[in-house]
């Protein structure tokens, strides 16, 4: 997308932007507070949840099992990746339509196929037409939540990749928040 097909999104009311994040590359014991600061920098209004299950995948018993400070918990704790985003002025919601559906999958040949196939009626059809009113929303700026370190393999990029080509005609800038390059 050049940039003055940007600016022309920009000027029809089109979102310019989709920020991306992936806490996997942050040490466990900062990542809330470093998931929390970095989308703070880059002025994320909404943190969309794209995990199939928001919460860690090693929850192995025999390393301290159980809820994490990243996780989601709506207990009114005061604990978790909910209550620290609030402080910052953050929202946050569970997309469950948009988590991959086969974690063991690389390839991630089942999420390509429900893509893929759009009359289907598969949830993540719908999952991508509650993200795109969410972008669309006046003020809000957008980043899509996941574990995966490298966004390059990680389903959120199909994610992104379907939203900005359904959803805004390819006129959708998608960024790294931790890095602030441009993935698409």
């Amino acid at each position: 997308m050049a940039p003055d097909d940007l600016d022309a999104a920009q000027a029809i009311g089109e979102p310019r932007e989709l920020w991306t994040v992936g806490y996997g590359s942050w040490p466990a014991r900062e990542r809330a507070d470093r998931l929390a600061s970095a989308l703070s920098a880059r002025g994320v209004t909404l943190l969309a949840d794209v995990r199939l299950a928001p919460c860690s995948s090693d929850l192995d018993p025999s390393r301290t099992y159980g809820p994490r400070g990243w996780h989601l918990r709506a207990s009114g704790s005061g604990e978790g990746i909910v209550p620290l985003l609030a402080q910052s002025g953050i929202s946050y919601e569970w997309f469950v339509e948009l988590g991959n559906p086969q974690r063991q999958d690389p390839a991630m040949a089942v999420l390509r196929s429900h893509l893929d196939d759009p009359s289907a009626g598969w949830p993540v059809h719908r999952g991508l037409s509650r993200l795109a009113d969410r972008v669309r929303t006046p003020g809000a700026v957008v980043a899509l939540l996941c574990a995966c370190a490298d966004p390059a393999r990680c389903h959120r990029s199909l994610i992104a990749d379907a939203l900005a080509d359904r959803h805004f005609g390819g006129l959708l800038a998608v960024r790294d928040v931790r890095t602030g390059g441009r993935l698409r």
